[in-house]
This record gives C-alpha cells, structure tokens and sequence, in this order.
C-alpha cells in the first residue's frame, strides 16, 4: 500500500523480503522527517551527513564494541545489577509493582558507567536531568513523525515544538560537554594514550575509545563523541528497559521456565553467591535463549525504516527509488519462516540452531544489515546480567497474557504488566 505524503511517498510494507533490500543496498539510510534531535544528522541509526560520515565512523567505533572490550564491562554491569537487586527489596511484601522504572535506572546507569565513565555524584545529574530529557526529546520527535505537515522545514522550524526541542538539546549538550571536556582534561594530563589492545582486560569507557582515536587518527570532533554518545545513550536505555520488562513478564508467567533458569545459574555458580564472570554469562544458554525468544516475540522496537535509492522488485510489487521503506519487525518475527509455532513462545527453538530460520534477517530485534546495532552484545549482555542476578534471588509472579501496551519510539506495556516478588530462601 503507498500512502503519499506532500513530497514525500512512503511505503508501508509489512512483510518485506529482507535479503533482496539488504543485497542490494545494506548501507542506504533511512529517511526522517529531519533527524533525531539528540544526535544530530548522525552515524549510527538515522541519516547522515553530507559528505557522508557514518560508514568511517562506524568502522572506526566497531573496535570499541568487540567482544573482548565488552567482557571488561562484565564487572560494572554486576555492580549495577547488584544494586537493582538491593532496590527491588523495597517491593518485597507489597502488592505488585511496575518494575519498569527499576529496568531504566539500572539501564542508564550501566550504559553512562560505561560509555562514560560517570563518578557517583555525575551520574546522579545524568539519572536525573539527562534521562528526563532524552525521554521527553524522544516522544516529542515520535510526535512530530506523526504530525506529517511538521516533516516540512520550515513549517516546523517555527513550531513551538521546534522551540521546545532546541531547549531540551541544550539541556543535554550543557551535561555531555562538561564530562567530555573534563575527562579529555584528565587524558591528556596522565597522557592515557596507550591504545586499548595494548591492555587487555583493563576497564576503559567508551568515552576513552573515542578519544584517544581523536588524539591519535584526528577523526572525531568534540561534537561528534557528543552525538555518539547521546545516541548510545538514547538507543539504549528506553529500548533495553522495555525488552526487560517483556522478559521479566514471560519468565514470571512460564514457572517452569523461571525454574529451568533457576537451576541453570545454580549449577553455573555451584550454589556461590559470586558475581557472574564473562565465562558464566556464556554458559547461561538457556538464559540466553529465553531473552531472544523474547525480544522475538515482543518486539520493543516493531517498526524500522530505511529509504530505497533504487526500484527494489518484491514478488508482488516493487518498491520505488526514493521512497521510504517501513519494515515491521513484529511481522518478520511471526513469519512462515519460523515454523507452524512462531506465534508460540518457545525457547528451546534457539537451543537447536538447525531448527532456526536459514535465512538469519527474519530476527530483526537488533535490526539487520550494516545499521543493525552497533550495541547488540552490550545489550544481551547486559540484560542476562541483569535477569540472572534477579532471578537468583527472587521468584517472580505475574501474568503476560492480559498485558496491553502502547507505541511511541518503543513498544512499552501499559497495563496487565506488574510483578510480584518473592526473596528465595
């Protein structure tokens, strides 16, 4: 179906043939109406620049995301699980809750940890006043993607949502300019400029990783570690605490999948009450499987949209070049491809690989392509710290199938969605 809109066509698809678009442009980017005000024209989800800069960008961030950069998160991200697990004690005998809110704090609080080495009293300004504004930039920019005459330049540039907008941007360049600049300081005085591969297993934010490739290969400016770290931030935090909040819900109402995790940690940690190290993470395959099994079937992001440069042929149409392609992820997800249960949440799928999709694009919970996250294993690692920790000690209660949600950037539950906790003995 095409809908047009002023000068712009946009296609709806619902169920696009993945492999035919990526084959034949997997670097084509999507086309907005504008760009995400938290992160400029940006380089790693929406647009570009002219000249282009994300394809150099992204391969000179990739490093900073490789496995072995992230396993020295694994300790950080243990803190803060911890002290999610300390937070949720305050529910304990009481009815259920919201968890949501919980998942965010501890999602921004690992991210800003890590892709900026906050100390306590700067991450308190970042829970604060950063979060409220990405939140609330991100539901403007939602508004403005449905109001179709605000995608007009300037139409919107004399909006009072326009006005609003530039207030919340400077919100967070007043609190991102000082961490970079204070800690490009501190760099410079110690001279930390021995490169990351030099030390392995050493804890280094991803902050430090742009930097020092400023210093060394001048290729960031100040305003661009700016904008990447915003949209790390933004990218992250909303999208993570949602997928959590899903799989916390199906773990609560599958009591034999919560037992079968259960079990799974004990005999990984052999009954120790140790953090989880990068080797314990990678024997949880069940957890693991039951976090994929989740963002499959609950999607916090169901829609994707990437423009089309060229006419892309599908069996029963064909996409016109220079148009806007929306891809439904949700729909990938329930695909034929999937089996006669792909509707069914079923973990044990991912456990077998030869029982999966041949073709790997119809999971796109991390989208797919060369613009597919640049975070996807900080994510899952992150979230099967997080759910293990919980998990092991607690028995969760709820019910997922009465849940009823509602969309703006990401799929968030609204109502059906509380939780029950219960300390383990």
């Amino acid at each position: 179906m095409y809908v047009a809109v002023g000068l712009v066509l946009i296609c709806f698809v619902v169920l696009v043939v993945w492999s035919t678009w990526f084959r034949q442009k997997p670097d084509a980017p999507p086309l907005m109406p504008g760009s995400l005000p938290i992160i400029g024209h940006s380089h790693l989800i929406f647009g570009d620049r002219k000249p282009p800069v994300w394809k150099s960008h992204r391969k000179l961030l990739n490093p900073a995301f490789n496995q072995q950069v992230l396993n020295t998160f694994v300790d950080e991200m243990n803190k803060q699980a911890r002290n999610l697990v300390s937070n949720l004690s305050n529910e304990l005998g009481k009815k259920p809750f919201d968890i949501r809110h919980y998942l965010v704090n501890f999602t921004l609080s690992t991210v800003s940890r890590t892709s900026l080495g906050l100390t306590a009293k700067e991450q308190k300004i970042i829970d604060r006043e950063y979060a409220e504004a990405i939140e609330d930039l991100l539901a403007l920019y939602c508004d403005r993607a449905q109001k179709v005459w605000l995608h007009v330049g300037c139409v919107f540039k004399w909006s009072e949502m326009k006005r609003r907008q530039d207030r919340l941007t400077k919100t967070l360049k007043n609190i991102i300019n000082p961490v970079i600049l204070k800690r490009k300081s501190e760099m410079a005085t110690k001279q930390e400029t021995t490169r990351y591969e030099d030390a392995p297993g050493k804890f280094k934010p991803v902050l430090d990783h742009m930097l020092q490739m400023a210093h060394e290969q001048n290729v960031f400016s100040d305003e661009d570690i700016r904008e990447h770290l915003d949209t790390l931030v933004a990218a992250s935090y909303d999208t993570t605490s949602s997928a959590m909040t899903f799989m916390l819900l199906v773990i609560a109402s599958y009591p034999e999948i919560q037992n079968r995790i259960y079990n799974e940690i004990q005999e990984v940690l052999q009954n120790k009450d140790d953090d989880f190290s990068k080797h314990d993470l990678q024997k949880l395959v069940y957890l693991d499987a039951v976090v994929k099994e989740s963002m499959r079937v609950h999607t916090a992001v169901p829609f994707m949209a990437r423009k089309v440069d060229v006419d892309v042929k599908l069996k029963n149409c064909t996409l016109r070049a220079n148009s806007t392609c929306v891809i439904g992820a949700h729909a990938l997800h329930r695909h034929p491809l999937w089996g006669p249960d792909a509707k069914e949440f079923k973990p044990e799928r991912w456990l077998n690989p030869s029982t999966l999709p041949d073709n790997p694009v119809v999971f796109a919970a991390f989208g797919v392509g060369k613009r597919n996250c640049i975070g996807k294993l900080f994510s899952i690692l992150m979230m099967k710290t997080a759910l293990a920790h919980i998990v092991r000690q607690y028995h969760i209660s709820g019910d997922i199938h009465n849940i009823e949600c509602e969309f703006d950037v990401v799929v968030k539950p609204v109502t059906g969605h509380h939780i029950g906790l219960k300390l383990r003995s």
